[in-house]
């Protein structure tokens, strides 16, 4: 049984001049039990939506969803067995940190000493021990984020829904705490639903990742998966930094097809199915699996470029090198000691691009 099932939910809402706007379109997506799970995308893309009808906030045009089996097209948020942390927390200034923890248990009458019990547990499991008493203007962002997470927990939710709440933190912050929050889901075993437009935090914490735009799923998989065979432009561009080039296949032999970059470049691409010869076709790259050579160097798979810009990047530089008139790419080396620097603009150099580096995208397609 899954923690989370949504079947062909789509949801869309009345405009302006009687005109509809299709926020989510025909989505099917089964989350585990005790998994972490990002919805990712821009803004607009629907994510926020999908995360508003699991807690019941919105109920959907069309479709059904299921939580560990059960229906909840009739189920109000507050008979939901989930809970939400929300982007800018929404603590009660007036309350204490004990108290906001403590509201939904008081909401729901439980007995008092069962609330001083399972509030001082939540308060423990997110670090913020000896400070019950203080208000949310008394602590920091971070600290703020973990009332408002251990508010979540006490009520011990099957599912525990979250809408971007470490956009507000500064960057150090944020880092530390997708760690923590990992760690925490972990331990805890719950299954999180994690909405966020950051690439980066998505990456860092999920065991999947779904990639939403113009409310429909563009893929699912874990972060190697995503970030290592995107399915389509959108995915590859929107994960990281990524070098497009377009061409045509050539040929194939031994396992490898031949693409012919702006009619001048020929690249070989390892290759587990073969497409047509003539088939136009883009050809993507990481920035950090294309390798830099000095001209005397003798390497497979290398091609003359010009390098055109560099940017120095602390622990790695930024090189855009030239291949053809028509395209350029970019290449990150890290810095390993400061000779690795010595590569100047406008000099000549050589680019490692291996078969084994270099995809195919297929088709942009919606799940």
């Amino acid at each position: 049984m899954h923690a989370v099932e949504l079947k062909n939910i789509s949801k869309r809402f009345s405009g302006k001049n009687k005109r509809d706007f299709l926020a989510v379109d025909r989505i099917d997506l089964p989350i585990a039990q005790g998994e972490f799970f990002s919805l990712l995308g821009p803004s607009g893309c629907g994510k926020t939506t999908l995360l508003r009808m699991i807690a019941g906030f919105e109920l959907p045009t069309s479709g059904e969803i299921f939580i560990h089996g059960e229906p909840m097209r009739d189920r109000p948020p507050f008979h939901r067995p989930v809970n939400t942390v929300f982007q800018n927390y929404a603590l009660f200034p007036h309350l204490t940190v004990a108290d906001n923890v403590a509201f939904g248990l008081q909401m729901e009458q439980v007995p008092k000493q069962e609330i001083r019990s399972r509030v001082g547990e939540a308060l423990a499991m997110v670090k913020l021990n000896g400070m019950e008493n203080r208000r949310p203007r008394q602590l920091s962002g971070g600290q703020q984020q973990r009332v408002a997470l251990a508010r979540a927990l006490v009520k011990k939710p099957q599912v525990l829904l979250f809408d971007e709440p470490l956009a507000a933190l500064d960057l150090k912050l944020r880092k530390e705490m997708q760690i923590e929050l990992k760690h925490m889901q972990q331990q805890l075993g719950i299954t999180f639903i994690f909405v966020t437009h950051d690439q980066g935090e998505a990456l860092t914490m999920s065991d999947r990742i779904a990639v939403l735009n113009a409310g429909k799923v563009l893929q699912v998989g874990t972060p190697t998966d995503i970030y290592e065979e995107p399915r389509s432009r959108f995915v590859a561009d929107f994960i990281g930094e990524t070098n497009f080039l377009s061409g045509q296949v050539q040929q194939h032999q031994d396992g490898i097809t031949s693409v012919l970059v702006d009619n001048t470049l020929l690249l070989n691409v390892a290759r587990d199915r073969e497409l047509p010869i003539g088939t136009q076709v883009t050809l993507i790259i990481r920035p950090e699996k294309a390798m830099l050579y000095p001209l005397d160097a003798v390497k497979d798979h290398c091609i003359r470029g010009t390098v055109e810009e560099i940017v120095y990047l602390g622990t790695d530089t930024r090189f855009v090198v030239r291949l053809t008139p028509q395209s350029t790419i970019v290449v990150r080396r890290q810095n390993l000691t400061r000779s690795d620097l010595a590569v100047a603009a406008g000099k000549n150099v050589q680019v490692r691009l291996s078969p084994g580096s270099l995809r195919i995208l297929e088709e942009d397609k919606a799940m």
